[in-house]
């Protein structure tokens, strides 16, 4: 089963990285592609899949469920709509 931990206020919330040595942590904000993929879940249900190519060419594709993705695209919403109108 798909899981997704949503931090709304998410400023310091990833602290054990700071234990990390940098070479282990692989922070972009370069180019990410997303895809809804219909029938995704086990179950037959839809999800999202997340794309980012890393710096040394390896390749990370995070997937969840489409209806964990909109909750937290909700929560996001309800949390910070002032700010993103």
């Amino acid at each position: 089963m798909a899981s997704m931990d949503i931090h709304l206020d998410g400023d310091g919330v990833w602290s054990d990285l700071l234990e990390k040595k940098p070479e282990d942590v692989i922070h972009t904000t370069e180019h990410m592609a997303i895809a809804a993929l219909s029938a995704g879940m086990t179950s037959g249900r839809p999800s999202i899949a997340i794309r980012i190519n890393l710096p040394d060419g390896k390749v990370v594709v995070a997937e969840t469920s489409m209806r964990l993705f909109l909750n937290a695209a909700d929560a996001f919403r309800a949390r910070y709509r002032k700010d993103i109108v």
